[in-house]
């Protein structure tokens, strides 16, 4: 029989794994562009933004189903949730630090539009591969 207490101690580790993985992605995404603004110009960032997005979301959708495993109910749902917050922060983080650094911001909304779309597609993928890679396992 469950209580509540160990309901809520559940669903508080699912809910923190989830935002590591999340957290994660937020903070290679970040981390990739400042390494990439420090060897080249900021506009020449812009270019390889899509492919960073792209491959910290594959990372999100992974890594939410290593640490999770059978918690989650709807794996592939989650996954491209996890994909959008990952997005949307990293989005807003970077924009942040393109206003604070060059006094402008560089990302515009249909860049925005852009790395959902590829954030909700990697992110799914990542989940994919991590199904997979689990049921090999079993």
């Amino acid at each position: 029989m469950t209580t509540a207490a160990s309901f809520l101690k559940n669903n508080y580790l699912v809910f923190s794994k989830v935002a590591y993985s999340i957290l994660i992605g937020v903070v290679g995404t970040a981390l990739l562009v400042l390494f990439l603004t420090f060897l080249i110009e900021s506009v020449q960032t812009l270019n390889f933004i899509p492919w960073i997005i792209a491959f910290t979301s594959a990372m999100t959708g992974y890594s939410l189903l290593d640490k999770t495993r059978d918690r989650l109910k709807r794996k592939e749902i989650s996954s491209v949730c996890a994909g959008v917050l990952t997005v949307t922060i990293s989005f807003i983080v970077l924009n942040l630090i393109f206003v604070l650094s060059n006094g402008e911001y560089l990302l515009t909304r249909w860049d925005l539009l852009l790395f959902l779309v590829l954030g909700v597609a990697c992110s799914e993928l990542g989940a994919v591969l991590a199904i997979k890679y689990f049921n090999l396992k079993r």
